[in-house]
């Protein structure tokens, strides 16, 4: 008796036979579904790997099977040798009525029937009824992380959103996508260390740290007026080089302006990257793409000169980003 769980919607209905949430049962579960035959038609994949989509209820669930052979024989290898005790063909239920030693002269042939399709017993349970259901949002964000002792680009998906165990408990999991959930500290660092590596504009701002526990970046701010610095080269070969005097001039400088560890690392006193939590995951990836947004601009924003003071300040504060203030 095959056993399935339904989800019936007004756009199909979504069936499992996996009855885990978590663990190997739920990893590693091979579902007897996906070569079955719905109403004659095979189920389609859905957003979670251990959910099916069928168009509607079934009025038969089938499998294919294929029937026994037919014909079993044995066909003499050599023709020219027929004679009344080697016989063109033997017939398998004849094979006793013949010396053992004559079936080296035979082949074993047998003919091979149509696969048909058969009735599979089945109970169907209906979990739950949704007359407006509607699909998750596609959530995708490229990220990096440090494995093997170097970094490894990977992509963030519905998969690694985060829900409450009490919902994964009670609601099926193609209904999760509807229920309150968050991004972790670690996955929103891994993607915003990505995006700003994406996109920044590296001609007014600039990544300074860039690792998998921290992540720093620094305004480049042009000087009004340049400025000549001295310096001494500590690192030249001679006592008298290293005492030379010597001049640059500079003309920007550099304003940190963003950045970030996040809670398994709490690198220092960089400041950890809180998770984002939402009341569905189409809030949540609406939460995301609107902190991205709003990080990438400040960081690339062109600093203006002020036209009222006549050169000799900026239009715009430069000041660290609050990560409160970007959702």
């Amino acid at each position: 008796m095959l056993n399935i769980h339904m989800v019936k919607t007004n756009i199909g209905c979504f069936i499992t036979d996996c009855i885990a949430i978590s663990g190997y049962d739920y990893n590693y579960h091979k579902s007897k579904l996906k070569d079955l035959f719905f109403d004659g038609e095979k189920p389609e994949s859905t957003f979670y790997p251990n959910w099916l989509k069928i168009k509607k209820y079934p009025l038969s669930i089938q499998q294919i099977q294929t029937p026994p052979s037919i014909n079993r024989r044995y066909e003499l290898k050599d023709k020219d040798l027929s004679s009344e005790k080697l016989p063109l063909i033997i017939k398998e239920k004849d094979y006793d009525n013949y010396d053992e030693g004559i079936f080296s002269l035979y082949l074993y042939k047998r003919d091979e029937q149509e696969p048909i399709l058969v009735d599979v017993e089945y109970e169907i349970q209906i979990v739950m009824e949704v007359d407006n259901f509607e699909l998750p949002p596609v959530i995708n964000y490229k990220a990096i992380k440090k494995e093997s002792f170097s970094d490894k680009k990977f992509n963030i998906t519905n998969t690694d959103i985060k829900h409450q165990l009490f919902d994964k408990m009670i609601f099926p999991e193609v209904m999760l996508h509807t229920r309150p959930c968050s991004i972790s500290s670690q996955n929103l660092y891994s993607l915003v260390r990505q995006y700003i590596k994406d996109n920044i504009d590296t001609k007014v701002a600039k990544i300074t740290s860039d690792y998998d526990f921290c992540f720093t970046v620094k305004k480049i701010i042009p000087l009004l007026e340049p400025e000549t610095v001295s310096y001494t080269n500590i690192f030249a070969k001679t006592k008298k080089e290293r005492n030379k005097i010597q001049y640059s001039t500079k003309s920007f400088k550099e304003i940190q302006i963003f950045e970030m560890t996040h809670a398994q690392s709490k690198y220092r006193d960089y400041t950890v990257i809180e998770p984002i939590h939402a009341d569905n995951e189409l809030e949540l990836k609406n939460k995301i793409d609107e902190f991205l947004s709003n990080l990438i601009e400040i960081i690339n924003k062109q600093m203006h000169l002020c036209p009222k003071c006549n050169g000799t300040g900026y239009i715009d504060e430069v000041k660290k980003i609050n990560q409160k203030d970007l959702v």
